[in-house]
């Protein structure tokens, strides 16, 4: 409901959301969302190159109201600064428009379709509804210990509370102490369990037959990202949530190849 919430109201107050017109993406997109039975309502542009540069895309809603946004940093027809570079080529010589039309921002309507295509694969997997369980069950497990804790002396005792128990003491010293090794070993399984959905949702992109633009897509975002493909694989299995570039790229090769 929060999330909701905040996509029907309180995001539009800080970023302007315009449905996306009527043309040949738009059709597009309906059309796979129909062939695997995503409830689509309604598809929208936000305007996310006031704050950065990022690329994304993302749909939200609950039951048959789901919404699919698209940053028009994502979208090579939409990007601020793909027009501000067209603004200003009338002094520059061909190889400088060459050069600039070469470095456009965002990805072309097909790459858009497979970047599109991971994100409605999450849904189709079931990963969204997964990660909820998981959250309550965490969630339930860390309330159930503390109602156990709470009325343990030792604990407090531990801490120099001889006489007294505070309930807040208790609240910091349980969730900041106490689950601390539990939240770490929790942490890198749920960055475990990100990175095979992530794998899982290229997949189904390349069942759908865009392993070849979710490819070049992946390359135009992590640059337009600013991201750094080279990872060391002990850091980015810890603290990566999503594969590094260079995996992702690679278990996409072969289908792309073919």
């Amino acid at each position: 409901v929060l999330v909701t919430i905040y996509a029907d109201y309180i995001a539009p107050l800080f970023d302007k959301f315009i449905p996306l017109p009527e043309g040949e993406l738009k059709q597009q997109i309906e059309t796979m969302a129909k062939n695997i039975d995503f409830p689509l309502t309604k598809v929208y542009v936000v305007e996310g190159s006031k704050r950065s540069s990022h690329s994304n895309a993302y749909f939200y809603g609950f039951f048959k109201n789901k919404r699919i946004v698209l940053f028009d940093t994502l979208l090579e027809d939409y990007s601020v600064l793909n027009k501000e570079r067209a603004g200003g080529e009338d002094g520059e010589n061909e190889d400088m428009k060459s050069k600039t039309k070469n470095k456009k921002q965002g990805c072309k309507n097909e790459e858009v379709l497979a970047v599109l295509g991971h994100e409605l694969g999450h849904w189709k997997l079931g990963h969204t509804v997964k990660n909820i369980i998981i959250s309550q069950m965490n969630s339930f497990l860390c309330f159930f210990l503390f109602a156990v804790l709470i009325g343990q002396k030792e604990l407090f005792a531990a801490f120099g509370f001889y006489d007294t128990q505070p309930t807040l003491i208790g609240l910091m010293i349980i969730f900041q102490f106490i689950f601390s090794p539990y939240n770490e070993v929790l942490s890198f399984c749920l960055t475990v369990l990100s990175r095979r959905f992530e794998f899982q949702a290229d997949a189904f992109a390349k069942e759908l037959g865009k392993a070849k633009d979710l490819y070049s897509a992946l390359i135009k975002l992590n640059k337009d990202n600013l991201g750094f493909p080279v990872s060391d694989w002990i850091f980015s299995m810890w603290h990566y949530s999503h594969p590094p570039l260079l995996e992702r790229l690679q278990a996409l090769k072969d289908a792309k190849q073919e």
